[in-house]
């Protein structure tokens, strides 16, 4: 039996996704991080979190380079506060061609990926650092 359905509107023709994912929280909260771009490298990621119990979105941040990861969810310390860790930035390639020419096409044509992990107030989604 289906209890709740959440997230976001279908993607736009010719708009990209990653295979971002969620995690659940010791508070009953899933956190979503997914992206949304027209480009093959780049765009924002969208971090949600949902309320398990009944669906509602208790808040959603943008961020400033594509989610294709899983958050981790956990708590700094013995008495620190719950925290989200979010990877950001560009998933790696396939290799779909020969070595040599992959270098090169990543030199020139898609340039240097870019990567960053941000923590987040699992309680209100304020970055921490």
């Amino acid at each position: 039996e289906l209890l709740w359905r959440a997230g976001p509107a279908p993607p736009e023709k010719n708009a990209f996704c990653t295979p971002g994912g969620g995690a659940l929280g010791p508070n009953g909260i899933f956190y979503n991080l997914y992206s949304r771009s027209d480009r093959l490298i780049g765009g924002e990621g969208i971090i949600s979190a949902h309320r398990v119990s009944d669906g509602s979105l208790l808040w959603e941040k943008k961020m400033p380079m594509r989610g294709g990861q899983y958050p981790a969810v956990g708590q700094l310390g013995p008495d620190g506060k719950l925290v989200v860790a979010l990877p950001l930035g560009d998933n790696t390639i396939l290799p779909l061609m020969p070595e040599k020419a992959e270098e090169a096409f990543v030199a020139n044509v898609l340039g240097p990926l870019r990567n960053v992990v941000y923590t987040l107030d699992a309680a209100t989604g304020d970055v921490l650092w």
